[in-house]
């Protein structure tokens, strides 16, 4: 009696098991970069049930080895040449597994790895063990991935925007600090998500939204941040007081592969991303962000030994202070592949304060640090965009201000009294030639202070 498919004329998913003690390592090894399988004629009626369009998931032998998740490509089974009474299908691999099964672990059933069944299909019924046990663990994808799976027609492919881009996949805002650069990620990510234009303000309730969604991620990078962190490394576990080491993916890698088979664009934020070494934290996939080469080159990562790319859909932003580290000093890899949005201090945005001119102040301040230093050190108007009181402003100048002009010219008193002025900076006379500079604290709370 011919078998009977679960799912009837509906496309369904397979666990398939080309047992290691049927051919040599050699011959697997042969079939998977062929994609095919090869099947006994004891299994001939459940491989004649596969229909073109079909998802499957194979291993090799129940030890755990899960090779790929794949599709069917051909109508029906051929006689396989090398070996007689053996059967093959061709299929199109869709993914490779991104992590090993940890040890200890035996996933038991007929759906599963540890099944005396060659061939299994799996039924609807089984689909919540199915995602939890094979396809979230193994490929970091769910059910609602695999299009069509269990319906009566595969649903339409997604509307693809046919006008150009409004923003580039590789965006990096830059500027001296308190420019607002941080703060209009949030603004940049929502439009980018939504595909709109960029609004002058965030949207915050958007931004919480599709950052719960997982569409938005936020990250930033420090000194000790590593390619561990960023794609992938070895990481320690400890299980019943026993340590083993696994391979994890690291924050970039996972966010790429929810991407990868969802709709819509998604946002990659890397606050500071000067501040770490980008070479070490990117490897080899610093080449991958590129345009051109989105979904179209692959590399072999070098723990999991997993083919990957990055995806069309994920937009790279990220974040710059010119104090730190000025951009013609950045790595050439990194400025060749990133557009580049200069933001400048907006002085106009600040009005007079009890008395306290913040534009005026704030001009005539990086006036003196752009003739002093450069403008890569000029002060941000973020600093005082909050301000509502003279107190307000005493509270920056102490906390912010001068700690800033302190670092910029460290320590140099004399320099910053050419920002700050004498009222603010005072100078006492120690002998002919030396002098005792200090902040006068009084004067902050004095409106006329900030008279430059």
């Amino acid at each position: 009696m011919a078998y009977q498919r679960k799912a009837g004329n509906f496309k369904t998913i397979w666990r398939i098991n080309q047992r290691t003690e049927d051919f040599s390592a050699e011959e697997l090894s042969r079939f998977l970069e062929e994609h095919i399988i090869v099947l006994s004629k004891n299994v001939i009626e459940e491989l004649a049930a596969v229909r073109r369009e079909d998802y499957f998931y194979l291993h090799h032998g129940n030890t755990n080895a899960v090779k790929l998740l794949g599709k069917i490509i051909d109508d029906a089974p051929e006689p396989y040449p090398n070996k007689r009474g053996w059967f093959q299908r061709h299929y199109e691999k869709l993914r490779k597994p991104s992590s090993k099964i940890p040890k200890g672990v035996r996933y038991e059933g007929d759906y599963a790895l540890i099944s005396s069944k060659i061939i299994y299909e799996i039924g609807k019924t089984e689909s919540s063990q199915l995602e939890n046990d094979i396809l979230r663990p193994l490929f970091n994808i769910k059910i609602k991935n695999l299009t069509g799976l269990w319906s009566s027609e595969a649903p339409p492919p997604p509307v693809v925007e046919q006008s150009p881009k409004i923003f580039p996949l590789n965006q990096i805002l830059f500027g001296p600090p308190g420019t607002g650069k941080t703060f209009l990620t949030a603004a940049y990510a929502v439009a980018i998500c939504d595909n709109q234009p960029l609004s002058a303000t965030p949207n915050k309730k958007r931004y919480d939204e599709l950052r719960a969604a997982g569409r938005i991620k936020f990250v930033t990078f420090h000194q000790s941040y590593g390619y561990e962190d960023f794609i992938e490394g070895i990481k320690p576990t400890v299980t019943n007081g026993n340590i083993s080491y696994e391979v994890k993916a690291g924050v970039f890698k996972k966010f790429c592969d929810e991407a990868r088979y969802e709709s819509g664009n998604f946002v990659f934020i890397i606050d500071e991303i000067n501040r770490g070494n980008v070479s070490k934290i990117f490897g080899e996939l610093i080449t991958l962000i590129e345009d051109d080469k989105r979904e179209e080159l692959f590399v072999t990562l070098p723990y999991s030994q997993e083919e990957f790319t990055v995806p069309k859909n994920v937009y790279v932003l990220g974040t710059m202070n010119t104090a730190d580290r000025a951009i013609a000093l950045l790595d050439t890899a990194l400025r060749r592949r990133f557009n580049f949005v200069e933001m400048l201090p907006r002085p106009e945005l600040l009005q007079t304060i009890d008395g306290v001119n913040l534009r005026g102040l704030l001009e005539k301040i990086n006036a003196q640090i752009e003739m002093l230093y450069d403008r890569e050190r000029t002060i941000g108007h973020a600093y005082f965009i909050n301000c509502k009181t003279l107190a307000d402003v005493a509270k920056v100048f102490r906390n912010k201000i001068i700690p800033l002009l302190q670092e910029y010219f460290f320590d140099d008193y004399e320099q910053i009294q050419k920002v700050l002025g004498e009222k603010i900076i005072t100078r006492e006379r120690l002998n002919d030639e030396k002098f005792r500079y200090s902040v006068n604290a009084a004067a902050l709370n004095v409106a006329e202070s900030y008279a430059l």
